[in-house]
């Protein structure tokens, strides 16, 4: 449904704007799914897309939400074809076609994503769709395409600015509205030119703010850092694009900082894309990203980003409301010990309820343990790069 005019008004945009360009139907929460990008880059086809979608359902991950599998760079030919101006699927990694791709992961009841960038190649080199976005849209609607990552290289200097950058994300934009198919539109500028502020102005349903992740835990904190004074603007139909999980992709951080890493993606209402091979995981990896109560807070229909309530040396404090009269609580630990962290009713309910004294429930969402009733504060151990994610319930 469309959001009332109080709630449009809170995200600085008009009713004629958001029913003119928003589709919140494909984003009423922050996108599920996963990427090839991170684990294969440019060794993708036909046999890893499919296989990987099989095992998004066997795993049951597709059960909690995941639904996209999504091909990235070096799909195609290094031309367009010559009658039609196409960009034309290489035969050879997929010789059905993403049509025939589509087909099987449909049938799966899962969606497919494809890649293109803003710019007249993509950053491997193929056919970017610069110039060419009424024809790319209308194929990858006709292939049956779900979601679109539009990136940013190549792009003839037509950056530096909002109005520069904008204009040229927006020619796609516009394109998808021309097709019939619903295309999830999904903004990979690398948090240029300030895009959280036109992401949704030119028909983004997210748009990535920093520049690429990797599987480090010093990439992870940079993100928070650069995410923490922009998380109010993630909200329903429109989300800020952290970049894709690297749980479990090549190994390079601990059990416990790939932990860390999945909770603040879920709080602060980033899509959640796997780029990890889903075929092969070990349970460790596999218990993190198939976490039902984190999954429900990400997907929380409120929509609405943990702030950050402090910092205080190495640790944070995270919090914001859920539905039904709930919060959620990160408490992070970027420092290299364990220490006890305390957060007050004042912190963590931001002064709404800082004189209650009725004792309110307290639930750990990843030992899925009922901690007790506290009043006026909570304090808990958290390792060295971890975090303990708490959900109070204020009815209790």
């Amino acid at each position: 449904m469309f959001y009332s005019a109080q709630v449009l008004t809170i995200l600085g945009l008009s009713v004629v704007q958001v029913m003119g360009i928003i589709d919140p139907s494909l984003a009423k929460t922050p996108q599920m799914g996963w990427n090839s990008w991170n684990k294969y880059q440019c060794n993708v086809n036909e046999t890893v897309i499919v296989n990987t979608a099989n095992a998004m359902v066997s795993s049951g991950l597709k059960d909690l939400g995941y639904q996209y599998i999504n091909i990235d760079d070096c799909w195609a030919l290094h031309q367009r074809d010559n009658s039609t101006q196409r960009i034309i699927p290489d035969p050879e990694k997929f010789p059905n076609g993403i049509k025939g791709v589509a087909d099987k992961v449909h049938a799966l009841g899962l969606k497919l994503g494809i890649y293109s960038d803003a710019g007249t190649n993509t950053c491997a080199g193929y056919p970017g769709s610069y110039g060419y976005e009424q024809i790319d849209a209308q194929a990858f609607s006709d292939w049956g395409v779900d979601y679109l990552k539009y990136d940013n290289c190549n792009n003839l200097g037509l950056a530096g600015n909002a109005s520069i950058s904008s204009k040229r994300y927006k020619r796609m934009g516009d394109a998808l509205k021309n097709v019939s198919r619903p295309i999830f539109f999904s903004l990979c500028s690398w948090g240029q030119d300030d895009v959280w502020d036109w992401g949704r102005s030119v028909g983004g349903q997210s748009w990535r703010m920093s520049g690429d992740i990797s599987d480090h835990w010093s990439s992870v904190v940079s993100i928070i850092g650069q995410e923490v004074p922009i998380a109010n603007i993630s909200a329903p139909g429109g989300w800020n694009d952290m970049d894709m999980l690297e749980v479990g992709v090549y190994d390079q951080m601990t059990i416990t900082e790939y932990t860390s890493h999945f909770s603040i993606w879920a709080a602060m209402k980033s899509p959640m894309i796997l780029g990890n091979d889903i075929t092969n995981m070990t349970s460790d990896i596999k218990n993190i990203i198939t976490n039902k109560e984190v999954i429900a807070v990400s997907q929380d229909l409120l929509g609405e980003s943990v702030k950050q309530r402090w910092v205080k040396g190495d640790t944070q404090l995270f919090a914001g409301p859920l539905s039904g009269q709930t919060y959620v609580a990160l408490f992070l630990n970027e420092g290299n010990s364990t220490v006890t962290m305390t957060g007050t009713w004042s912190d963590i309910f931001n002064n709404k309820h800082a004189n209650k004294q009725k004792p309110i429930a307290v639930r750990d969402l990843w030992t899925h343990t009922d901690l007790g009733k506290f009043r006026g504060s909570v304090s808990v151990s958290v390792e060295a790069h971890g975090v303990r994610m708490l959900r109070f319930s204020q009815q209790a």
